[in-house]
């Protein structure tokens, strides 16, 4: 998986948000079809047949409540992430959006995520640096 900031690098920052949102999206696809998968077994769930049926159908609700949990903080995430990084990807001097350049990335701590990002304006090189979360 590449950092936010090897993404912008590699495809510009307009680019990589627009994949963000399609794939955050198809995160929370996912978790709606888990909790219409979950409705619908719940529906047919008899606990008073026969134990193998039972046991299957409770294991599957299992699986999709995991899944579609999984999938939702996903979503949350990666659009928080998202919306985070675009509401600071206005050029300070020329207001431009978006239109940056990948100067470097660090880290705060030890996590494997880059927490900051000092990237530059392509229209009038004023530099800024963004927060990631």
């Amino acid at each position: 998986m590449a950092t936010p900031a090897q993404g912008i690098a590699r495809l510009g920052f307009r680019i990589w948000y627009e994949r963000q949102l399609i794939e955050g999206h198809v995160w929370f696809v996912t978790a709606f079809l888990c909790a219409v998968l979950i409705m619908a077994l719940m529906e047919e769930l008899n606990l008073r047949g026969p134990g193998p049926l039972s046991l299957s159908s409770l294991a599957m609700i299992v699986v999709a409540a995991l899944t579609g949990a999984v999938a939702l903080r996903r979503y949350i995430r990666m659009l928080g992430r998202a919306e985070s990084l675009a509401e600071q990807c206005v050029c300070p001097d020329c207001a431009s959006y978006g239109v940056i350049r990948v100067l470097e990335a660090g880290r705060v701590d030890d996590d494997e995520q880059p927490q900051w990002i000092r990237v530059s304006c392509k229209k009038c090189n004023s530099e800024w640096r963004l927060e990631s979360t």
